[in-house]
């Protein structure tokens, strides 16, 4: 891996003063420096609008082309209520901060999106690709979160991005009368796929190795990169997986038909009778409404004998695994109930090690157990979600972050960032972190200290195990 330094120097010698450039398909994307050097290009577009006539349907490939593309800002969110800004605003609250820390959310079905922070815009640099998925149930969340940006991470020699993909209603849904289609529903993972592709196109050119992409995320992020790992159509766009705190990996994944079934209801509580009328919909006025529909619908990527063709927990018990390594992981608390956040996160995640290694590939778990140092730390304690402020090394103002907590973050960046160059954790100045094996399985706690130990809640994932 190249050092720092070294990659600092390639923009020492270019000048700073000038925007950084690259040309894709004939279009000059024109990004800026941010943190130490880091170029960005953000709301950098990979597929065509996914509006109107191409409302539910397979991301198509840019047609609407620029001659100089300004890539300084980022894009508008994928279509969504506010659930995720509210909890991003209760925490500023809990913490004794405003809520409008965070600001309002612009929301678009033009979405299509993603981000890119590089050290270095050498086409030989090879640098490895870390590629973040972001969380929210498959109906919220969006790819600029504050603490999922890249400037803090790419100095130390990766190119961080981060992607868009549909939600709720327009990624995760499908109708009858798409039967035939290119795509017949879990149209945020084409998404990612498409995103993908992208990557693999364009990536050198920003300084990447399309040979070395990671994709890391959390939540309903990681069960969409545990579902592309086992399908056919994401085969050779990426090569690890970083897994953070998702909760049963596809152990009940819905049938097209249950898809088909919610579309079916969508149209007659729109007051419509033919898809095409539905695609011609005010964007809001269906999100509402199908928000009301579905308020207790969770969104797993569904068997679609396309992308899908099992689930995905089917998938890992019998086999074949492909080649990625795994890195996966869980935090203390993940729901207020111990019981209820060891057989939702803990023992599905030392599952999904367990199956990897013993297939004869490499997995790594990890448990994550920090809590900030005051009472709003102590309240919330190791929350869903907490770790990854420290894997980014972006802490919001607002949190109380000690020494220790800058300590425990520059580690975990180090073990992530090895984990993405050579698919092993490991690296000097690093205590080892060994490998996930039974039946004498160790994780790796992230704490108030690193340290190894045995694998957590016996007992209970002995059952969990023992029923699945």
């Amino acid at each position: 891996m190249r050092s720092s330094l070294l990659l600092v120097a390639v923009f020492v010698i270019a000048g700073c003063d000038q925007s950084p450039t690259v040309t894709i398909d004939d279009e000059l994307l024109v990004g800026k420096y941010v943190g130490e050097n880091v170029a960005a290009f953000l709301g950098v577009p990979f597929a065509e609008p996914p509006v109107g006539d191409l409302r539910w349907r397979a991301p198509q490939a840019l047609t609407s082309k620029q001659e100089r593309r300004d890539t300084t800002e980022f894009a508008a969110a994928c279509m969504q209520t506010m659930r995720i800004l509210d909890w991003y605003r209760y925490m500023a609250e809990t913490f004794g901060a405003s809520p409008d820390y965070y600001e309002d959310l612009e929301v678009s079905e033009d979405c299509l999106y993603l981000n890119i922070w590089t050290p270095t815009l050498e086409s030989d640099a090879k640098l490895p690709v870390m590629v973040w998925v972001h969380g929210g149930s498959n109906i919220s969340g969006w790819s600029y979160e504050k603490n999922y940006r890249g400037h803090i991470l790419a100095p130390q020699g990766v190119i961080v991005i981060t992607v868009a993909y549909r939600q709720g209603v327009f990624g995760f849904l499908s109708h009858p009368e798409l039967e035939g289609e290119r795509a017949v529903a879990n149209f945020g993972l084409w998404d990612l796929v498409a995103a993908l592709r992208w990557i693999q196109d364009n990536i050198e050119q920003f300084g990447g190795d399309p040979n070395r992409v990671t994709l890391f995320g959390e939540s309903a992020g990681s069960e969409n990169i545990l579902a592309l790992m086992f399908s056919s159509v994401a085969e050779n766009l990426f090569h690890r997986a970083a897994l953070h705190s998702t909760s049963g990996y596809g152990l009940s994944m819905p049938m097209l038909q249950d898809e088909q079934r919610r579309g079916a209801d969508l149209m007659a509580a729109m007051g419509v009778s033919t898809l095409q009328e539905l695609r011609k919909a005010d964007a809001t006025t269906l999100l509402t409404t199908y928000t009301e529909l579905t308020a207790d619908h969770y969104h797993a990527p569904a068997i679609d004998d396309q992308l899908i063709t099992e689930s995905t927990w089917e998938s890992m018990r019998t086999g074949p695994w492909p080649d990625h390594a795994v890195l996966i992981g869980t935090n203390a608390g993940e729901t207020s109930d111990k019981n209820a956040t060891a057989r939702r996160y803990a023992c599905p995640s030392q599952s999904v090690a367990a199956k990897r290694t013993a297939s004869g590939g490499n997995a790594w778990k990890y448990f994550f157990s920090r809590v900030r140092e005051d009472d709003a730390g102590a309240q919330l304690g190791a929350y869903h979600g907490a770790e990854y402020p420290y894997v980014f090394g972006v802490h919001d103002d607002y949190m109380t972050t000690t020494a220790k907590d800058l300590e425990l973050s520059t580690q975990m960046q180090k073990y992530w960032i090895n984990f993405a160059s050579t698919g092993n954790p490991n690296g000097e100045g690093l205590a080892d972190w060994p490998r996930f094996m039974r039946p004498d399985p160790l994780v790796q706690e992230f704490g108030d200290k690193i340290t190894t130990i045995p694998a957590t809640h016996p007992e209970i994932c002995a059952s969990f195990d023992a029923s699945n």
